[in-house]
């Protein structure tokens, strides 16, 4: 998998070691220039990361990638099947935490930083912001009377949205109400998140509260 520290494909780092399951890892340093060449669109098309080969099999979207990797090497605990009271909430959340978080932290993250295909109105990046808040408000209902999002405990919906939470936390300064923020340091303290974070600066790492 080709991965670099502090994007999407920590989702995908995070979940593999979780599992167990080996993996071949390509560590990039982002370089926008190298990611938007010919060379690297041969591996990744979008010019993005993660690029995750299975064989001559591509993925390239983080969550898609959680999707295969459990079924494709599991079963684990962290997948939840359909007959399952709990599987509209994990599909929810797994795909939550990309669709409804993730593409509003980059935009805003990437307009903060005066990146050009980035640059939005205040007004749009203001919008961005409030969307991120809203879903943590939402969060933060789910996690009144829980540890994790599901019942039955730590899942892969765990994995998804709790790398958005890290992702807005440094990139864009979010700061969060007391039962996501002890969810967040909960979940940032378990082994296979600290070894999938390995590589990014300490620095950052301290804004997460």
């Amino acid at each position: 998998m080709f991965h670099t520290p502090g994007t999407r494909s920590v989702r995908a780092r995070w979940l593999m070691e979780e599992m167990g399951v080996p993996y071949d890892l390509k560590t990039l340093v982002y370089d926008g220039e190298y990611f938007a060449s010919e060379e690297f669109r041969k591996i990744n098309p979008m010019g993005k990361v993660p690029a995750f080969y299975d064989g001559d099999t591509l993925i390239i979207e983080s969550v898609a990638i959680m999707q295969y990797v459990m079924n494709r090497y599991g079963p684990t605990e962290l997948d939840v099947p359909a007959n399952d009271t709990e599987y509209a909430t994990y599909l929810q959340w797994l795909h939550f935490g990309e669709s409804g978080m993730s593409g509003y932290i980059a935009v805003s993250f990437g307009h903060t930083a005066q990146v050009d295909p980035y640059k939005v109105s205040e007004e749009f990046d203001a919008y961005c912001r409030y969307q991120v808040d809203k879903a943590v408000e939402m969060l933060e209902t789910r996690l009144l009377d829980r540890e994790f999002i599901l019942d039955r405990g730590f899942s892969a919906a765990d994995i998804s949205t709790g790398y958005a939470l890290m992702f807005a936390a440094v990139c864009i300064g979010t700061t969060y109400p007391s039962k996501v923020s002890d969810y967040l340091s909960r979940i940032m303290a378990r082994p296979a998140m600290q070894r999938a974070l390995n590589g990014i600066p300490a620095e950052q790492l301290s804004m997460i509260a």
